[in-house]
């Protein structure tokens, strides 16, 4: 009797792993993997930080000046790669990314303020790579960039890691 209701638990734990109810235990994504996605694969090159102009740079004179990212804020940029191993022509926006800031246990969406990488056409068996760029605190966050994959009901989700900026030195007057 307890050999059968073992196997029988056995089967049912099988069965709910394979219809995708019980956790797979699968990994993050991070940074430089290959995510597969429904056409190909989508991946983050590197993250780094990107200097702007300040308002002190610009005497003051900062009003209506597009871009400019505040003391209390710092840009970024996500470089991405989006691949169409497929065999048909993919319609691709930079809209698709969005980044997880995650600080003091609560998480917020960030769309692209910018970047290169091109709204367009992916043709079959090519790819575009671009970067990203978002304003985020200047303190330590934790980020992941998720992509709404056409083709899935679930984002594809890469992690990031703990990001805070980097140090800025003063300069010196002579």
């Amino acid at each position: 009797m307890v050999t059968l209701l073992a196997v029988v638990l056995a089967a049912m734990t099988v069965g709910l792993h394979d219809a995708g109810l019980l956790d797979r235990g699968e990994q993050p994504n991070h940074i430089g993997d290959d995510v597969s996605s429904s056409f190909g694969v989508v991946a983050v090159e590197f993250v780094r930080s990107v200097d702007g102009v300040t308002s002190r740079a610009l005497a003051g004179a900062s009003h209506g000046v597009s871009g400019l990212v505040d003391a209390s804020h710092q840009q970024i940029q996500v470089a991405v790669a989006v691949t169409n191993r497929s065999e048909r022509p993919l319609q691709h926006s930079a809209q698709q990314f969005t980044l997880l800031v995650t600080q003091g246990g609560t998480t917020r969406a960030l769309k692209p303020a910018a970047g290169d990488l091109p709204d367009m056409r992916i043709q079959p068996h090519a790819g575009v790579e671009g970067h990203l760029d978002f304003t985020l605190p200047r303190q330590r966050v934790h980020l992941a960039l998720q992509y709404r994959d056409p083709g899935r009901d679930q984002p594809i989700v890469i992690d990031l890691g703990d990001y805070s900026a980097p140090r800025v030195r003063p300069a010196h007057n002579h």
